[in-house]
């Protein structure tokens, strides 16, 4: 077989190849959107200790500059606001929501689209934040996962939400890039990751690029 038609042999299987992905990733979205009223209804119904008024203005601030900088303004993925990283609150949300359990791989090319196409439509941004406060995954205690920060606060702290003070809820925030590595009992990852995201907000340090979600640039020195 001679070069040029093996080269035409693998751009044919090639384009074969991404036709079947692109036609399986839009019925894995048609899916999604034939299960959403089910889903979101199952989801709004569960209790939800934290009403969106129980952020404080400078809580929610917080929250959204470490959290998804561009949350307001992109339409359920985010490429380029730098520390956003590869998911939003709203893709997050689709994680739970849809996924049970989550693998990454060509899952994460439905997560994305289904926060851009399904979910970001059938929510408001306030009832994507609502959603995302009651039910993130917050590590783990000795009665199980910890969902929401109502439930982090009394789990981690001790404590109930409202009686947080700011480095607290800091803490509960820093924990959502790795809840079973980054937690009070390890007070190394912990403190390190509390101590990037205060210099972040202070306006010390600013993240690299969209992939910059730990802030490489906000380090204690050593």
């Amino acid at each position: 077989m001679s070069f040029r038609r093996t080269l035409k042999y693998a751009l044919a299987t090639a384009l074969l190849a991404l036709s079947g992905l692109v036609v399986w990733e839009a019925y894995a979205v048609w899916k999604a959107e034939t299960r959403t009223e089910a889903i979101l209804s199952a989801w709004l119904a569960k209790p939800r200790p934290l009403a969106l008024a129980a952020l404080s203005p400078a809580q929610k601030d917080i929250l959204l500059k470490v959290e998804d900088p561009g949350f307001y303004d992109h339409k359920g993925i985010d490429l380029a606001s730098p520390g956003q990283g590869m998911t939003t609150i709203t893709q997050a949300l689709v994680k739970f929501l849809y996924f049970e359990p989550f693998r990454p791989g060509f899952a994460k090319i439905e997560q994305s689209l289904i926060a851009r196409f399904v979910v970001d439509r059938h929510l408001s941004k306030d009832q994507q934040l609502v959603l995302f406060i009651n039910h993130a995954y917050l590590g783990k205690s000795e009665t199980g996962q910890v969902r929401g920060f109502a439930a982090a606060a009394q789990a981690h702290f001790g404590k109930p939400f409202e009686q947080l003070n700011r480095d607290e809820f800091i803490g509960l925030v820093a924990m959502l890039l790795g809840p079973n590595d980054i937690r009070p009992d390890r007070p190394a990852a912990f403190n390190e990751r509390v101590i990037r995201i205060d210099a972040l907000l202070a306006g010390r340090c600013q993240p690299a690029d969209v992939l910059d979600v730990t802030y490489d640039a906000c380090g204690s020195a050593p």
